[in-house]
């Protein structure tokens, strides 16, 4: 990982933990984002969600999606 952002802004990261509390997360960019839905998945969050900086709502899943990252 590593190297600059593609977008800069907020990035916002929710989540409902394991006793069903709403729970909003701030991150500086999609890396961290990412990386927050992969920490918030291990602790048993349900329906964890990305807001970009302008305010498009994506599923975790679809945001890892969308960076399009080539894993090799």
């Amino acid at each position: 990982m590593g190297g600059a952002s593609r977008e800069s802004g907020v990035f916002t990261v929710k989540g409902i933990d394991p006793s069903g509390r709403v729970m909003t997360f701030a991150c500086g960019t999609d890396e961290q984002a990412m990386e927050k839905t992969w920490e918030l998945a291990r602790r048993g969050f349900r329906e964890i969600t990305v807001a970009d900086p302008k305010g498009k709502e994506l599923s975790a899943a679809a945001f890892e999606r969308s960076l399009n990252i080539d894993w090799e």
